[in-house]
């Protein structure tokens, strides 16, 4: 399904970047070189991460905590943890998110609906992730010293927040694409990529036709995710199965992480707006689109032996 907006803005972005995902793609506004930022755990300073990046937002942006009608966020951590231990900081309307990694783009989409409501102006969307409690919920704690396999990819961890608005701004939501769950009947952990390619072959597909677009009407279509395995395996699904040949795709996890021992690239949440805030609106792109893709499993998905379900959302930006 895919809805058109006439007044959603993003104004601002804030991000809070963690020890391995700072200087090798971007800077960020905040670098944080502690998994644990003075807490007791990871989970917790996961949420001191989200606490200083909504803070910063805004700071940047001049707000007061008032001035902020409604905030949606979501996390990977079970019950969207890191988010409301954030939160509860802020007099702030909240509303909790969960799509996995997809979470941003749908954060995107409800807040854009959201801002045709007359008596909503301003809307902060923010996500969140840290490596080490993501790698401990989802696969193994880091301390097993578990073997990585090729097409693991590795979570950044990090916290960005950004303002939407009414007012007019350079960067414009334009339209988006609700995806539906989709099922390949896989379920190794270790290849998200893989799980993710099919729903966003499904969703770009279902986008460009119900928008009468091709692919080259956008001047980059940002995966988030899919890692440099996956990203491989989306190109190929949308060529033989949609017959569209889609050269201007690129992967957020792959920029984000290239550079390292990494093979796979970087995952989670913060992938997407990471390298949209901090890397691709500082460049020449007009037309942009986010395609966020989220490995919708947990914990007792995997002790009762189901595949992993998974989720992409789309939405078109166009800078002004």
């Amino acid at each position: 399904m895919t809805i058109y907006f006439k007044n959603a803005y993003i104004k601002n972005a804030y991000s809070v970047v963690g020890r391995n995902e700072y200087d090798i793609s971007i800077k960020g506004d905040l670098h944080i070189n502690d998994y644990y930022l003075s807490k007791k755990s990871f989970e917790q300073g996961e949420s001191e991460l989200l606490i200083k990046s909504i803070s910063g937002l805004l700071s940047k942006c001049k707000k007061k905590e008032t001035d902020i009608d409604v905030a949606l966020s979501g996390d990977l951590q079970s019950q969207i943890l890191a988010s409301t231990l954030a939160y509860r900081n802020f007099s702030i309307p909240f509303l909790g998110l969960y799509s996995a990694c997809a979470t941003f783009c749908e954060g995107l989409i409800i807040g854009s609906n959201l801002l045709e409501n007359k008596g909503i102006n301003n809307i902060i969307i923010s996500t969140s992730a840290n490596n080490l409690a993501s790698e401990k919920q989802f696969r193994f704690p880091i301390e097993y010293g578990a073997i990585r396999k090729y097409v693991n990819t590795f979570t950044a961890t990090a916290a960005v927040s950004t303002l939407l608005t009414k007012e007019k701004t350079e960067i414009k939501i334009e339209s988006a694409t609700i995806g539906t769950v989709v099922d390949i009947g896989y379920n190794d952990a270790n290849n998200f990529g893989a799980v993710m390619a099919l729903s966003a072959s499904k969703t770009i597909s279902e986008h460009l036709k119900e928008t009468n677009r091709s692919s080259e009407y956008y001047d980059i279509i940002l995966t988030g995710d899919l890692g440099v395995y996956g990203v491989e395996i989306l190109k190929e699904l949308l060529r033989n199965e949609y017959k569209i040949n889609a050269t201007n795709i690129v992967d957020a996890g792959s920029i984000l992480l290239k550079d390292t021992s990494v093979v796979a690239g970087g995952s989670g949440p913060v992938c997407l707006p990471l390298i949209l805030f901090n890397k691709i609106l500082k460049e020449k792109y007009k037309k942009i689109l986010l395609v966020a893709t989220g490995a919708l499993h947990s914990k007792t998905s995997v002790n009762l032996k189901e595949s992993i379900p998974n989720i992409s959302h789309v939405v078109s930006l166009e800078v002004l």
